[in-house]
């Protein structure tokens, strides 16, 4: 494997992918990915974590003007009102019964989400040797997000970057490392096991929050952002663990450097070639303060996102129960 993180060639990602290629571990047919390795046990276990009952919502708000700024491609989310309370309350009628009723339209990949394995394609293929055109103009015909709605309970760690560090968010472009994972994870005290989901904080969806500076946070014009994250390098290092999924605070999970960025090795290899659940655009800040409070930084995580029939992805509202 190239000693850098960022990969960049066809064979550095190739070489990549062969090393941790999970096509065919769980079964020609598989389509759970690294979901596999959450069992019951996993389950039962993570309901151990519940110390206070404490519940976290990661989810950003849906509106209609942000997260995704002008330029960005994806909708944010447009709500609109079908049928209201005006003209029904009891200073026009007494007797009448009325209802409101509302309409939802948004981007998939717009807000809090979870990319299906059908998200992203590596030379014409996606995971466990399903062909690219699988997908088409009705959606995904193999892979889609369905399996993971009906799947996505497990353990789930903090591992609070930003905070180990020891500042308010990491710097834009900056690299999550292997031994920031394993340092932080130490410093916390806690360790991970087989079928845990890991949520990143590296405190950027906070920085960009405070600061109002949305056009800098998503993709803008066709222009990736700069952006904090795992590096491919770290791919390695959570297939040893075997962790079932992981998400961030940012745009796209994986470590991004703006305008250079020619490839995406964490979705290429992770997504396609690993069945590794990623996680975008996860509110952790608040979770985050909690879990420093009282040193517990592991909890029950319950993320089953929407059950889109053929969809590549899926809004979620993740709750870590603590």
């Amino acid at each position: 494997m190239t000693s850098t993180s960022r990969l960049t060639t066809e064979a550095e990602v190739d070489e990549l992918a062969r090393e941790l290629s999970n096509w065919g571990r769980w079964g020609d047919e598989d389509e759970r990915g690294t979901l596999n390795l959450i069992t019951e046990r996993n389950r039962l276990a993570a309901a151990g974590c519940i110390r206070t009952g404490s519940v976290h919502s990661l989810a950003l708000e849906l509106r209609g003007d942000l997260p995704q700024p002008a330029g960005s491609g994806r909708l944010n989310a447009q709500h609109v009102m079908t049928a209201t309370g005006a003209g029904t309350g009891t200073d026009v009628d007494d007797r009448a019964i009325g209802y409101a009723d509302d309409t939802l339209t948004i981007a998939v990949h717009g807000a809090t989400h979870w990319d299906a394995l059908a998200h992203v394609f590596h030379r014409g293929w996606m995971y466990n040797a399903r062909p690219s055109a699988a997908v088409t103009a009705a959606g995904a015909a193999a892979n889609d997000i369905v399996p993971v709605a009906r799947t996505m309970v497990t353990r789930g760690v903090l591992v609070d970057v930003a905070r180990h560090r020891g500042v308010p968010a990491l710097e834009p472009d900056a690299e999550v490392t292997v031994s920031d994972l394993e340092a932080t994870l130490d410093a916390q005290r806690v360790s991970v096991s087989e079928g845990d989901a890991l949520l990143i904080r590296t405190g950027h969806l906070g920085r960009i929050r405070a600061a109002g500076d949305w056009a800098s946070f998503t993709e803008v014009d066709e222009v990736p952002p700069r952006e904090p994250g795992i590096g491919a390098a770290a791919l390695g290092w959570l297939h040893e663990h075997g962790i079932s999924a992981i998400a961030c605070d940012n745009w796209a999970v994986e470590w991004l450097t703006g305008p250079d960025v020619v490839r995406m090795p964490v979705h290429e290899v992770g997504i396609v070639h690993m069945g590794l659940l990623l996680g975008e655009m996860f509110e952790l800040d608040e979770l985050a303060r909690a879990c420093t409070a009282d040193g517990c930084f592991d909890f029950l995580l319950a993320a089953g996102p929407l059950p889109i029939r053929g969809g590549v992805g899926g809004p979620v509202n993740p709750l870590a129960i603590r």
